[in-house]
């Protein structure tokens, strides 16, 4: 088990989040279910919110047909580009300023252009782009490939967006036939986050918020897959179904808590002492992470924070907006240390960094 860890700190420019419209209840939403398409949505769907603690989400859709599109300017690349917008308004800068832009996101709005391409044209970004096809560790994978850009002193700052739109995914039918389906229902949200970044220079204010150690790894080997989107890939040319998500949760059980093990490995072997952090923020999959993490970390569960309860789970955007809501909640201090631990059930990805607030 050996995870890349970058050993040079990067300064933080700007981050900002983008929500497709408001809120929508985990009641309202069961309600509308069942009223909508004649499904008894209400018993199951509360059971499983409730073992979730999934209160609230926003979906890129209206849930009006079985099968829809987003709303307008609630596409996949629509909400990157307000995401990065807002974030390159906050530093004070302009797109042509980065040198790169790296996104990430499972839920592209068209397999080829990427979908960065048109996330670059919504903002009239000229210089390079790339995309990681991939989820919940998105952020960690992007960041290793940003500190490389940014090894000179001189390198133009780097722009990073994760993005979802996985609600277009879900046909509210599927749930009588798939009873895993229940946790796509009342579970996933959509949204985007943006982080900019520079290299760290002698110069630069030293009260700036700092990103180090970041680190990416994975223990997928001889592992089959708990997290999927089936269809739509080049296995079964022509003969595409519908896309769906897909969990294998034994094998998430079994897994996924292996995760947070290997990245706490990878940090303490980076030299970083949980001790002398402040908070963690684990990978959003849920609203009841601080009571199901902190024992095994064996810290108290009001160390552990994040958003999940009322943004659902973000996927490749939850770890970016879960920090850019902590960064503007007031509640980190000067110098606080927030230490962001990623886990991604796909092929058993993990990654994250260590957050210094400025």
């Amino acid at each position: 088990m050996n995870a890349r860890v970058v050993s040079h700190q990067l300064k933080v420019l700007g981050m900002a989040s983008s929500l497709p419209g408001p809120a929508i209840s985990t009641s309202d939403l069961l309600g509308h279910v069942e009223s909508r398409f004649g499904i008894p949505a209400r018993r199951i769907g509360r059971r499983v919110a409730k073992s979730m603690g999934i209160n609230t989400r926003h979906l890129a859709r209206d849930l009006m047909q079985r099968i829809e599109s987003p709303r307008p300017g609630c596409r996949n690349p629509e909400l990157a580009a307000a995401a990065v917008t807002a974030a390159i308004k906050q530093a004070g800068l302009h797109p042509r300023d980065f040198g790169y832009m790296l996104a990430h996101t499972t839920t592209p709005a068209r397999l080829l252009p990427p979908n960065v391409a048109e996330v670059a044209q919504l903002l009239n970004f000229s210089a390079p782009y790339a995309e990681f096809r991939q989820a919940c560790t998105g952020f960690a994978n992007a960041l290793q490939f940003a500190a490389g850009l940014l090894n000179s002193p001189s390198a133009p700052p780097v722009v990073i967006v994760g993005s979802e739109t996985g609600s277009v995914y879900f046909d509210p039918l599927s749930v009588t036939s798939d009873s895993s389906q229940w946790v796509n229902l009342v579970q996933m949200g959509d949204g985007a986050g943006a982080i900019l970044l520079a290299p760290m220079t002698e110069d630069n204010d030293q009260d700036c918020a700092i990103i180090e150690t970041p680190f990416f790894g994975h223990i997928g080997l001889d592992r089959l897959s708990g997290f999927e989107l089936a269809s739509g890939g080049s296995d079964a040319p022509g003969g595409f179904d519908i896309a769906t998500f897909r969990h294998a949760y034994k094998a998430i059980e079994e897994h996924g808590p292996k995760l947070f093990d290997a990245g706490l490995a990878a940090v303490r072997g980076a030299g970083v002492d949980l001790d002398a952090i402040d908070y963690v923020l684990p990978h959003q999959a849920n609203g009841r992470m601080a009571e199901w993490l902190a024992p095994r970390l064996g810290i108290s569960p009001d160390r552990i924070v994040g958003n999940g309860a009322v943004v659902g789970n973000l996927g490749s955007a939850a770890i970016w907006v879960a920090l850019d809501v902590l960064r503007r909640s007031g509640i980190l201090k000067p110098k606080q240390r927030v230490l962001v631990l990623g886990a991604e059930a796909t092929q058993y990805l993990y990654g994250g960094f260590v957050y210094i607030h400025g």
